[in-house]
């Protein structure tokens, strides 16, 4: 290094603030005033030295001075992104077009100011780690709080098998406790009296003549019923729905909707609108008025399910065959808005059911559920403009078939088809809550009701109020075993009645007619009306 250079860097010590040469040092005037001269020399002796010193991150790397946010020496980085003084790095790169400490390519167009009156670097490191196991911790107690609730369910479901099976053993207790006692078994007098009939037979139509018909959907608005079943005209062949008004309870018009099988179907809340889904990619909006449909949304492989949003009427659910689901906006014909997160394997989406916020005032917290063959979660969505769901699976065994929710307890039902897990159809009572925290969402399984051993068809079971207690509700689901439709209590899982019908039981429905509670049944060719006979 020439003289010149080493008088810049490493000033005298000895040279007093007031000598005339200090106002001509090449690094400026206010490095002079900063720092003691004696201390800079030690420093460029000895680098190491500086590491220690408290100050490391407020000085340049090359003449080892502070810089400042001002003048000739003020702070700037190159594009690697290291801290010098301008004055320094400019005459450095007239030499050497290189960082001075990662040696990466630099030029003097790159140097850009930092508008910072101090530079500090602040170890982040035992912050980050406490983030990464609190993230950690949550996950974990998500998991054991989902365990939890699987084995309370099974806990619940052994409790109600050994129940049945304490009640068997008495019984048959007491019938050999009489053949001993060599009095005559009369199993008539053995049994239970017969159950009272809570509903009864009101009427039966035929809809359907060669079968075909799948959904019942209500409307309470417009006293409208809506059957879905193939076309009986050969000229217009597809599929639509049948509808039936409930002031003389008579099959009407048929309207034409779609070309192949719906899957699934959904009143608007206070239009006169129904949304349908169907096998033939698309979902379509119709105007039960006109008979006429609105609006086509094509996709790109079979709809099973839909469920319009009851906060926000203008949007809609879809759930394909792929196991996918799409948020649409009435308001934007052209294509879906938003696509849900995926959860669990890719399998149909059978079942599609949305969570009111007036329902889950406790805690405010809406959205769908989501329920596929293999899945069953809620989606809860956030309060943004931007559609943001958070997943919380359900503690429930699949293969799932249906859901249904009671829109003003906020109560839904989830219902599964015999598997080796669970060998009989399974009806599960739900609740939503808030965990510990008061941030997270659980779902809560206050009943669950078995049915029958085996179900061959994807039903749909159905949650309703009770028609003489609002505080009670009823879960009524077609059963093969049965040969009809079985009620239940959903507080105590009691079976209430059964429903005789002629084949199996595909969709349930309620209905209110001049104050009386009607039950609709639907089968492949029928819909059979049943009376609330209150006690």
């Amino acid at each position: 290094m020439d003289s010149s250079n080493l008088e810049s860097a490493s000033p005298v010590p000895n040279e007093q603030p007031g000598d005339e040469g200090s106002s001509h040092h090449p690094l400026g005037e206010s490095r002079h005033k900063s720092t003691p001269k004696k201390e800079n020399v030690e420093t460029k002796a000895n680098p190491l030295a500086n590491m220690s010193v408290d100050d490391d991150g407020q000085t340049c790397t090359i003449c080892f001075d502070q810089w400042t946010h001002s003048n000739e020496h003020r702070l700037v980085s190159l594009r690697c992104g290291h801290l010098f003084g301008r004055s320094c790095i400019t005459k450095w790169l007239k030499g050497n077009a290189r960082c001075p400490q990662c040696n990466a390519r630099a030029r003097k167009s790159e140097i850009r100011n930092i508008y910072a009156k101090a530079v500090k670097v602040i170890d982040s490191s035992e912050r980050d780690k406490a983030l990464l196991e609190l993230k950690l911790e949550k996950d974990l107690r998500r998991k054991a709080e989902m365990t939890a609730n699987q084995e309370r369910l099974k806990y619940m479901m052994s409790v109600q098998e050994c129940e049945r099976l304490k009640k068997e053993l008495m019984e048959a207790n007491k019938l050999l406790q009489e053949y001993r006692c060599g009095m005559k078994i009369d199993v008539s007098q053995s049994t239970a009296k017969p159950k009272v009939a809570i509903f009864s037979l009101e009427k039966s139509m035929e809809i359907a003549k060669h079968g075909g018909c799948r959904i019942v959907d209500v409307c309470d608005l417009l006293g409208m019923i809506l059957i879905s079943q193939p076309s009986i005209n050969e000229l217009f062949p597809g599929y639509g729905f049948r509808k039936i008004s409930t002031l003389d309870m008579k099959p009407s018009e048929f309207v034409l909707v779609h070309q192949k099988p719906i899957r699934d179907m959904a009143f608007h809340c206070h239009d006169g609108l129904v949304l349908t889904a169907s096998l033939d990619k698309s979902v379509k909006i119709t105007n039960v008025l006109t008979n006429s449909v609105v609006h086509t949304y094509p996709l790109d492989s079979d709809v099973w399910s839909c469920a319009w949003d009851l906060d926000e009427p203008t949007y809609f659910y879809a759930g394909l065959k792929t196991g996918d689901v799409y948020l649409f906006d009435i308001r934007m014909t052209s294509r879906y808005v938003h696509e849900l997160p995926r959860y669990g394997n890719r399998t149909p989406v059978v079942a599609l059911q949305y969570i009111k916020k007036s329902s889950c005032s406790i805690y405010s917290k809406c959205g769908p559920i989501v329920g596929t063959l293999s899945e069953c979660a809620f989606y809860q969505r956030s309060d943004h403009q931007v559609p943001d769901y958070k997943i919380t699976p359900l503690p429930t065994v699949g293969p799932y078939t249906s859901l249904s929710s009671e829109p003003i307890s906020g109560h839904f039902l989830v219902s599964s088809r015999p598997s080796p897990k669970q060998t009989r159809v399974t009806h599960t009572l739900c609740e939503l809550a808030v965990d510990q925290s008061g941030v997270d969402v659980v779902c809560n399984p206050i009943q669950t009701i078995q049915g029958g051993r085996s179900q061959l068809q994807l039903t749909r079971s159905r949650l309703l109020p009770h028609p003489d207690d609002p505080s009670s509700l009823l879960v009524c689901a077609g059963d093969e075993d049965a040969h009809g439709a079985l009620v239940w209590d959903g507080s105590s899982g009691k079976c209430l009645d059964t429903l005789r019908t002629e084949s199996p039981v595909l969709d349930i429905a309620d209905v209110k007619i001049n104050h009386n509670s009607l039950l609709l049944a639907l089968t492949d060719k029928t819909l059979r009306l049943f009376r609330w006979n209150s006690q």
